[in-house]
């Protein structure tokens, strides 16, 4: 196959099925299912989906979808990459990469600060620029090794009624959480369609909420996946645990949770189900697995966006290396006053800060500190402006709700 005759473009209206087709071989599943999650997607329209066409046939596809992602208390404007999927025929050839190059390149021009995706592999998008941004702790855990608390009696199922406190209540909180999207109302009416179970926490007033499926896996084992659960109120999530614990019908509770939480104080004992031993007393209480990655699309919107460390300031001159950005290349003056970032272009000052767009990704989402990244040689710069950017850049951990999952 010649690559050159390959041409990436947005997919026509009268295409859809066939891009529904190529998720269905790509990611399994039937072309039906497939085509109901790209139609009326609150999300994204047909403008937003891509396809690789090679000889007039779409061999290849992928998404790229406008959101806003909370970062430092601020929505930064993302582009969500997903669906990118070749046909097996036309795999390893170099069109996923072709896709992804005009991705990039297109959410440059829609002037995103970063963009963001869940890796089939993080090696192969490290070299689109992308970083891991977030761990994620995967818990299994029994209901009778949940600690007693009180509150079980405050929750209900949830009803349509509830709606309005639900939104509420997560849109009161977005400040707080690294990594949460903005969620539309229509978004909000279609997950709360998908979760088969919903319970809310209400003393007077909805105060939490939380949203599961019950499977039976194939050990014959009864399975509570908890999709999210959400309490912002301390009598909340104390009551919502103590539903999870009264749960006598299931034999494990699986929870793909953020790498911040007070769960793992919850629990009777700290261990997870089938936990391995790793000599004396030191068993599993959960597995750790990478999270999403990210990638730095425009870079004096993304350094200048977010907030930082209040009373802090500075001044310091970047350089970094982003071959599929070429822009994102011309030297910067960071400046911070009181948290806030302005920049401006450095003309002939030197840098004192060298790195590669990646890194830099993994250090302003505060998932990497910039002395560590010193330490591993992905960052040049003396120790005082490392301990310096240390200081300025202290977030929790990016976590995604389920809900968001794209």
């Amino acid at each position: 196959m010649n690559l050159g005759s390959v041409l990436v473009r947005p997919v026509l209206p009268d295409e859809i099925e066939t891009v529904a087709a190529l998720r269905a071989i790509g990611f399994g599943g039937d072309k039906q299912g497939a085509l109901k999650s790209l139609v009326n997607n609150p999300r994204h329209d047909t403008p937003n989906l891509l396809g690789a066409e090679y000889e007039g046939d779409l061999i290849g596809t992928g998404a790229v979808f406008p959101a806003q992602m909370w970062l430092s208390g601020v929505p930064l404007d993302i582009g969500a990459v997903a669906g990118i999927t070749v046909l097996p025929e036309y795999r390893e050839q170099g069109v996923a990469a072709k896709i992804m190059e005009f991705l990039i390149i297109r959410m440059y021009a829609e002037q995103r600060a970063l963009s963001l995706l869940f890796p089939f592999s993080h090696k192969y998008y490290r070299t689109f620029g992308y970083g891991t941004v977030s761990d994620l702790h995967a818990y299994r855990f029994r209901p009778d090794n949940i600690i007693d608390f009180e509150g079980a009696d405050k929750v209900r199922p949830y009803s349509p009624d509830d709606l309005h406190l639900v939104r509420v209540l997560y849109k009161g909180e977005l400040t707080w959480h690294n990594g949460w999207f903005t969620r539309s109302n229509e978004w909000w009416d279609k997950i709360l369609n998908q979760w088969s179970n919903i319970v809310v926490y209400d003393d007077d007033m909805v105060a939490g909420y939380l949203a599961y499926n019950l499977s039976t896996n194939e050990m014959g084992e009864r399975v509570l996946k908890i999709n999210e659960l959400f309490a912002p109120e301390d009598e909340a999530y104390r009551g919502l645990l103590a539903y999870l614990a009264g749960h006598d019908d299931v034999d494990m509770i699986d929870y793909l949770a953020p790498a911040q939480t007070p769960l793992r104080h919850s629990l009777r004992q700290p261990i997870a189900v089938n936990a391995r031993n790793h000599g004396w007393i030191f068993n599993d209480l959960c597995y750790i697995t990478a999270g999403p990655m990210a990638r730095i699309i425009n870079l004096p919107k993304a350094l200048t966006t977010r907030f930082y460390t209040r009373g802090m300031s500075g001044e310091k001159v970047l350089k970094v290396t982003d071959p599929l950005i070429p822009s994102n290349e011309d030297p910067l003056v960071f400046r911070l006053v009181d948290g806030r970032a302005e920049t401006h272009p450095a003309s002939d000052q030197k840098p004192q800060v060298e790195t590669d767009i990646s890194t830099l990704t993994q250090i302003l989402c505060g998932y990497l500190k910039a002395s560590d990244a010193r330490r591993l040689g992905w960052f040049k710069a003396d120790e005082d402006t490392c301990s310096w950017l240390d200081k300025i850049i202290v977030d929790t951990p990016l976590y995604i709700q389920a809900g968001d999952w794209f």
